[in-house]
């Protein structure tokens, strides 16, 4: 790679559009590229705040300010030195020079001092948060399919998040799940895949399993289809078979209860929401309740108390309209209500 590859290549890096290939080639060309040749890499950025502001993307406030103070600690032990402050940090933007030409998800350091050229890279962990991406699917949002950099997929469920880098560096394989969604996992034994969820996570080499951890769910629960994971909450570990869900409680706001794994004799309950269905077995209204709302962005008031007694017992069609599904529920009798819904809140009375 040249200099003029070299810059076309940071331009697509801030567009997000290049390959690991050329990721790689930019990150051999970096670790021998001159003081001239940075900063000509440096005022090429510098020229690209239009394109910049035109990006909708902006990093997080957290982001911005871990990148602040690891420039702020290099500068101070004289190893790389300011350019142009603006450079560094432009918290309206999408990305700041800085986050290309001064630290990479590789740890490349540049800029610096000349009587610090030959001398050896410090060994400061790199910032992962520079090539990591957030996948949001809203609530009402169908099942998405997302393809990870290791060939790993992952099917994401309404009202869910997963958080996961351009690419796996290091030693493991990382993402973050708030929500719900079904992993088919690459196998890479020097490489284990983890995948986090509240307080918790899931440690795999290679498999099928669905997770479910929502934020307004009291319980998560993991279900291994195939193949072998294990569960660490705190200092638990568990290993989990295939047909066997692994339970954690959140009894209040802050507090984790003991992992409890179960057999699952039929996994299609629990895969339902992937192949379009809900499957309720035995569950209660509430938590019916709850995953109608996600699955057709509603909101639901629930007026009195519902028994406990009151469980419901069905598979319902997720391609079929709000309103007809409702009417479904009303028709069990043992249940004994009735919904109300005006377009944005379902109302549940006794």
């Amino acid at each position: 790679m040249n200099l003029q590859e070299a810059k076309q290549f940071v331009a697509q890096f801030i567009k997000g559009d290049y390959t690991p290939g050329e990721y790689e080639a930019f990150l051999r060309w970096l670790k021998g590229a001159t003081m001239d040749e940075l900063n000509a890499i440096a005022d090429e950025h510098e020229s690209m705040d239009d394109q910049w502001a035109a990006l909708a993307t902006e990093p997080s406030a957290d982001w911005a300010s871990k990148l602040e103070q690891k420039i702020d600690a290099l500068e101070d032990r004289g190893l790389i030195r300011r350019l142009n402050p603006e450079r560094f940090i432009r918290r309206n933007t999408w990305v700041a020079a800085a986050s290309v030409i001064v630290i990479l998800s590789a740890g490349v350091y540049l800029f610096v001092k000349e009587e610090h050229k030959k001398a050896p890279e410090p060994e400061v962990p790199a910032m992962v948060d520079v090539a990591m991406n957030t996948y949001t699917n809203p609530k009402g949002g169908d099942q998405k399919e997302l393809i990870l950099a290791d060939g790993s997929k992952v099917w994401l469920n309404a009202a869910s998040t997963l958080k996961f880098p351009s690419d796996f560096k290091g030693s493991e394989r990382v993402v973050e799940l708030s929500g719900e969604g079904f992993f088919e996992v690459t196998t890479d034994v020097a490489k284990p895949f983890r995948v986090k969820i509240k307080d918790a996570a899931v440690e795999v080499l290679g498999t099928h399993f669905n997770i479910m951890a929502y934020e307004d769910e009291r319980i998560s629960r993991t279900t291994l289809i195939d193949g072998s994971v294990r569960m660490e909450s705190g200092s638990q570990r568990v290993v989990l078979k295939p047909g066997e869900q692994a339970e954690i409680p959140y009894p209040s706001p802050g507090v984790t209860g003991n992992i409890r794994v179960v057999p699952i004799g039929n996994t299609d309950a629990v895969m339902a929401w992937k192949n379009g269905y809900f499957q309720f077995q035995n569950d209660d209204v509430r938590t019916v309740m709850r995953t109608i709302s996600r699955a057709y962005n509603v909101d639901v008031k629930v007026d009195g108390d519902v028994p406990e007694d009151k469980r419901i017992t069905g598979i319902f069609s997720r391609q079929e309209s709000l309103d007809t599904n409702l009417k479904l529920l009303e028709h069990i009798k043992s249940l004994g209500i009735h919904f109300h819904n005006n377009g944005k809140v379902v109302r549940v009375t006794l």
